[in-house]
């Protein structure tokens, strides 16, 4: 009995800790859980999985295809290889025109800075062209991750990304990594 007693009150112990673990969101998704689980809520929110991009992908990435706030999208996630866990997620939103890419940064630059009132920012600039990070805080004011802005050009096309990484999973994935060195 108090083996049976000792083990419920560990497994409580690690579910209260592991409850109390916040984590940036993509797409309202918590950056936490398995790729499987992870692509299943991407799934069930409308994107699909873009088979041709994955096929090239390593291990670590997945590419899906859909909408990202009303706008056609590449979504880009990042998992660890090992655990399978994800700490990282993308949109990229192409556009042939150079200021309609800059237009949208700022668009979504202010409405982040809108949502996460207790963030701090910084304008930077990335090989030459405009970007923002943003370092995200929750209402209680914990750190979540950092979500950055950035323009690139390839091929005729612009392209915006709006790239969420969650700080603890980001942080795990590190030092899984970091365990083969």
């Amino acid at each position: 009995m108090k083996k049976i007693l000792l083990l419920f009150t560990c497994c409580l112990i690690a579910i209260t800790i592991q409850a109390q673990n916040k984590h940036l969101k993509f797409m309202g998704i918590p950056l936490n859980g398995t790729i499987t689980q992870f692509q299943s809520k991407l799934v069930a929110k409308g994107l699909t999985p873009y088979n041709e991009l994955n096929k090239m992908l390593p291990v670590g990435g997945r590419a899906f295809e859909g909408t990202f706030a009303g706008e056609k999208a590449t979504i880009h996630t990042y998992y660890n290889a090992k655990t399978k866990i994800v700490y990282r997620a993308k949109a990229v939103i192409v556009s042939s025109n150079r200021e309609d890419i800059e237009n949208k940064l700022k668009k979504y630059k202010n409405l982040l800075i809108e949502k996460y009132l207790f963030s701090e920012g910084e304008d930077y600039e990335q090989e030459g062209r405009p970007a923002f990070i943003l370092y995200v805080l929750d209402d209680d004011e914990d750190y979540l991750g950092v979500i950055s802005l950035y323009t690139t050009y390839h091929d005729y096309e612009y392209a915006l990304h709006i790239d969420y990484e969650d700080d603890t999973n980001s942080d795990s994935n590190k030092s899984k990594n970091m365990d083969d060195l």
